[in-house]
């Protein structure tokens, strides 16, 4: 490939690879693991733990990780990140290589020919146009990534193995995004529309996946019971083969106790279990017998969003007393036992993160002030913080943030609720808390990810942006960022951007914590991608004979 422009996404590759997804490295530490004999599995399906209810299995409409993890067992994306080399860039998949041309505008695909389909049919690149085709006129899911920067008319099947896509302009992150490109069975959804709003394609299948899978992935969906339990069996016949050690029969049980996930994990009625308990339950789990705890160095944000559309923290120094209310120590040092705090939108860890960023810090003294400055000074002011009512440390945060601003007489209503809720609140800046606790993993391998993907207002009415950022400088300077073809100058707006967006104080930013998951001891082959849901790729596990 011609593409010294692309540089950049070799060294942020380059980097993402060694702290987020290598075994080898300092990084990442298993406990619980010797030269003893494994523990045995219990009979029955390979069982995972997730912390929250699967609202779609649609790859048009994914938003959240347990959806992301239905669906990366189930489809196929274009490109994956090349897990098997234990780095998270894009590698081979369905598309086997690319092109790009000078002018960074077109990018030419070649496509595997021995890939069919769950339902039997082949897959052409008729299938990866219909596919983008459908999630950029539905406008769900990660449809985002290309709004404004490709028109669905301007994707071609050049033949049955080679698709072309043409930009309106050159797109820095564009082959990275392609990880969220999750490719339908165009034959079979046809077969099942029903009339809708999109003319020819009629609903675009949406109802027939609403129970249905139309994909070619390694694991056939064979029952969603909603809010309980989702039963994966293997696809026979995936293009990759199969070894005998790797999982037939997988369920995907939604469990919010911890107490509950505790008790299944130490029993052996799970398997594996997800990333989201308290420091102290995987500290607990370390001294256990039979389970193994992976801990790694993570590329993830958590932070707390500040509605910047809503009173009264549309006013910047409502927004910065908060930040110099909240106390960082207690929250990185005790409510999330080590965490490194966070410095602006990119984790400390991403290459491209701008160092030259000061972080906020607790100071009463200057939260008064700023208080005092805001054109609300004088008033009673009340503000809404929602959070996860199944997620201790998020409760705990919460709990902090009002002891904290209380000091400085803002009064804070907490509400707790379920996942469900936070997605469907935060679709509208009317709706949306004043403040909600959001853990933001990389949605695509690149910088791009944790600022054009958070903060440019194409992102709008999604989880993510729920501090409804709206600056025209930073919009500006994110667009020129996307669009370079300069490896040095699109990373300087990059830096820009993150200047600009610390500056506006949108968010608290809490910490870029450790990732944390724990198995039994005869599960074999895990590996810590860093990308939202790819970690969990069950086709990827093995149990230990």
């Amino acid at each position: 490939m011609k593409k010294s422009w692309l540089l950049i996404l070799s060294v942020i590759m380059a980097a993402l690879m060694v702290v987020a997804c290598s075994n080898d490295d300092e990084s990442t530490s298993k406990t619980g693991e010797n030269n003893t004999k494994a523990s045995t599995k219990k009979d029955g399906p390979f069982v995972y733990v997730a912390q929250q209810v699967v609202g779609t299995v649609d790859p048009a409409k994914h938003t959240d990780e347990t959806e992301l993890i239905s669906i990366l067992n189930t489809y196929d994306p274009l490109v994956y990140p090349k897990i098997e080399e234990g780095v998270m860039d894009p590698g081979p998949h369905l598309a086997t290589e690319w092109t790009v041309s000078e002018d960074g505008k077109t990018y030419t695909f070649d496509l595997r020919d021995d890939v069919t389909f769950q339902s039997g049919n082949q897959f052409t690149a008729n299938d990866v146009v219909y596919s983008i085709e459908r999630m950029i006129a539905i406008q769900q899911g990660f449809s985002w990534l290309w709004k404004g920067v490709l028109e669905p008319e301007n994707v071609k099947a050049i033949s049955d193995t080679q698709v072309e896509f043409t930009l309106n302009n050159a797109y820095a992150p564009f082959v990275s995004t392609l990880t969220q490109l999750f490719i339908v069975d165009s034959e079979l959804l046809k077969e099942n529309t029903v009339d809708g709003s999109y003319g020819e394609f009629g609903d675009y299948g949406q109802a027939y996946l609403e129970n249905n899978v139309a994909g070619s992935g390694p694991y056939k969906l064979t029952e969603w019971n909603r809010g309980s339990h989702l039963n994966f069996s293997k696809n026979d016949s995936y293009w990759k083969g199969w070894k005998d050690d790797q999982l037939d029969e997988v369920q995907m049980k939604i469990v919010t106790e911890q107490a509950t996930v505790k008790t299944m994990l130490n029993s052996g009625d799970a398997d594996m279990i997800h990333q989201w308990l308290t420091v102290d339950a995987y500290e607990e789990f370390k001294k256990a017998k039979g389970i193994v705890v992976e801990e790694a160095s993570s590329v993830q944000l958590q932070h707390i969003p500040i509605n910047m559309a809503k009173a009264p923290t549309d006013d910047i120094n409502v927004r910065k007393a908060i930040l110099y209310a909240f106390d960082y120590d207690v929250a990185n040092n005790q409510i999330l036992n080590g965490a490194t705090q966070a410095v602006g939108p990119v984790p400390i860890a991403v290459t491209g993160h701008n160092d030259d960023i000061q972080p906020y810090k607790r100071d009463i003294e200057k939260a008064k002030e700023y208080l005092a400055k805001s054109k609300y000074s004088g008033d009673e002011l009340t503000v809404e913080f929602m959070y996860l009512a199944d997620t201790p440390s998020q409760r705990q945060l919460a709990q902090l943030v009002q002891s904290n601003l209380q000091e400085i007489g803002l009064k804070v209503e907490l509400n707790g609720v379920p996942w469900t809720t936070v997605t469907e609140s935060t679709t509208t800046p009317e709706t949306t808390p004043h403040m909600v606790v959001i853990s933001d993993t990389l949605k695509y391998p690149h910088l791009d990810s944790h600022t054009y993907g958070i903060y440019h207002p194409s992102a709008h009415g999604s989880y993510r942006s729920s501090s409804w950022y709206d600056d025209a400088a930073t919009t500006k300077v994110l667009e020129s960022a996307r669009n370079s073809i300069d490896p040095d100058e699109q990373l300087a707006f990059y830096k820009e951007a993150q200047a600009l967006i610390n500056e506006n104080a949108p968010s608290i930013y809490v910490a870029n914590p450790n990732h944390r998951i724990a198995y039994r001891d005869y599960v074999d082959g895990y590996t810590y991608v860093g990308i939202l849901g790819y970690d969990v790729g069950f086709y990827y596990l093995s149990l230990k004979k």
